[in-house]
């Protein structure tokens, strides 16, 4: 067989299995959302599309500072990581406040709240989670802790495509 004849074959299996590995993690290792809404502003913009690792074992389990989707009351919501397993949580005056120290946040003055909340010490497995935009963000602030099975991933890049599921970055209701 002629040398270029057999580059192109070794090229096209080398492409074909790229193709299926590609098609296999994507079916099995994560899941694609499209965010609607604004509470995670400015991480995440209504209509972005996120792809969301479903395999706990391949990345670590989720950390202070991660952006998840989790399950709550049969709405899938994407929001950040503030407080781990084992954390004590609260916030004063709209300052987050995590195991007695205070939190140092890049949250905009005019995405943030003036909230406040005595400290809860949550369980082995709890997180506790909230929106970026927390004037408008629905979180653990209004629905409390969520327990590990309630994550169903952790956000692990911003993808542009199609075919996607929707994921809320639920909004509080002007009063």
């Amino acid at each position: 067989m002629p040398p270029a004849r057999t580059f192109a074959l070794v090229a096209l299996r080398g492409t074909l299995l790229a193709m299926l590995f590609t098609l296999v993690a994507r079916a099995t290792l994560f899941t694609s959302y499209r965010v609607c809404g604004a509470s995670m502003r400015e991480a995440l913009q209504d209509g972005d599309r996120i792809l969301v690792c479903d395999a706990g074992w391949l990345v670590h389990r989720p950390a202070v500072g991660d952006t998840v989707v989790a399950e709550v009351e049969n709405e899938v919501l994407v929001k950040r990581v503030a407080a781990c397993p084992g954390d004590s949580v609260g916030m004063s005056s709209g300052r987050l406040v995590r195991n007695g120290r205070w939190v140092t946040e890049a949250i905009p003055p005019t995405l943030d709240t003036l909230d406040s909340f005595p400290a809860v010490r949550l369980g082995a497995d709890e997180y506790f989670l909230l929106g970026d935009n927390r004037r408008v963000s629905v979180d653990s602030r209004e629905f409390g802790p969520v327990h590990a099975f309630q994550v169903l991933g952790q956000v692990v890049l911003r993808v542009h495509g199609g075919g996607l599921s929707t994921v809320a970055a639920l909004e509080r209701r002007a009063p």
